[in-house]
């Protein structure tokens, strides 16, 4: 029976170890593009941002003036495209938000994610739906206090390139800004991960022989 509670107590700890044997890294997500309901004004040259996995990637915009809305989109002056690569598969997951201090303020925060299709022009997806199909469509806008935010809840991608995309309105009377997370985990090799719930299943086992005193 020791040699028994050691091997899962052992195994328990290596799965652990595996799990954790790389740290994550933080990158800055470039824009590859944005656009201002005015004045449709392009930025960032198409940067494509080779991601680390597991890492996390943070991004964000300003605005100095209010943005005037699209002509198509009521409720939405700004719409940033994101672009970035993974060499491996990965869980991801992300947050943006942005904190409203009277004069600067960004309503109708929004995000969506999908696959970087072979031509894309940031413009032409303004007010249509994602080329190929959305992995994550335009999350919902969340509002507590003087903070307004939404998240992007856990979705599995494959390796390649990709698009997250943030749209909104900066309404307050000298702009707004906003900044955001994309989380980048790895995906659990399977091997790991039967190793990790036989070690758990096995410390269930061990304490239900454990007599009650």
């Amino acid at each position: 029976m020791k040699i028994l509670k050691a091997s899962f107590a052992g195994g328990f700890l290596a799965a652990l170890g595996l799990l954790a044997a790389s740290g994550a890294q933080a990158l800055t997500l470039s824009y590859s593009a944005t656009w201002n309901g005015g004045s449709y004004v392009v930025a960032g040259s198409g940067a494509d941002t080779v991601s680390v996995v597991p890492g996390s990637d943070f991004f964000g915009n300003a605005f100095a003036t209010p943005t005037t809305d699209f002509p198509a989109v009521a409720g939405f002056g700004f719409q940033d495209s994101y672009i970035f690569t993974i060499p491996v598969g990965a869980t991801a997951n992300a947050v943006v938000s942005s904190i409203s201090l009277g004069v600067l303020e960004v309503s109708n925060l929004q995000l969506r994610l999908f696959a970087l299709p072979a031509e894309f022009d940031p413009v032409l997806s303004i007010g249509a739906g994602c080329p190929g199909g959305c992995l994550a469509d335009w999350s919902t806008t969340v509002d507590s206090a003087n903070v307004s935010y939404t998240v992007l809840d856990s979705l599995l991608l494959g390796a390649g390139s990709y698009v997250l995309e943030i749209r909104g309105d900066a309404t307050g009377i000298s702009g707004g800004s906003y900044s955001g997370v994309l989380n980048l985990a790895e995906v659990p090799v399977p091997g790991v991960a039967w190793l990790f719930g036989l070690a758990v299943a096995g410390l269930g086992w061990m304490r239900r022989c454990v007599p009650v005193v």
